[in-house]
């Protein structure tokens, strides 16, 4: 039986959590907005996660416009130091 794998206290090997989804998702893809996070984990409050876990992780907030369209698109830029 394979190991669970913890990174600050989150579990990315089996993510159970909403906030271990959504970091899971930013260490595979590197970003994440919150068209995504709906999408793909029915996540409706993107933001109050990625302020939670900003506590642990380096993660920019990206103005982004496309078609008149605004959103903030979430990059992961690695652990916190």
């Amino acid at each position: 039986m394979k190991k669970d794998k913890f990174i600050n206290g989150y579990n990315v090997t089996n993510p159970k959590t909403q906030a271990e989804k959504v970091l899971v998702h930013l260490l595979k893809k590197k970003s994440i907005t919150s068209w995504d996070a709906i999408e793909t984990f029915r996540i409706t409050r993107l933001s109050a996660i990625i302020f939670n876990l900003r506590c642990h992780f380096n993660i920019e907030s990206i103005d982004t416009s496309i078609n008149n369209k605004h959103f903030t698109t979430y990059v992961y830029r690695g652990e916190m130091s």
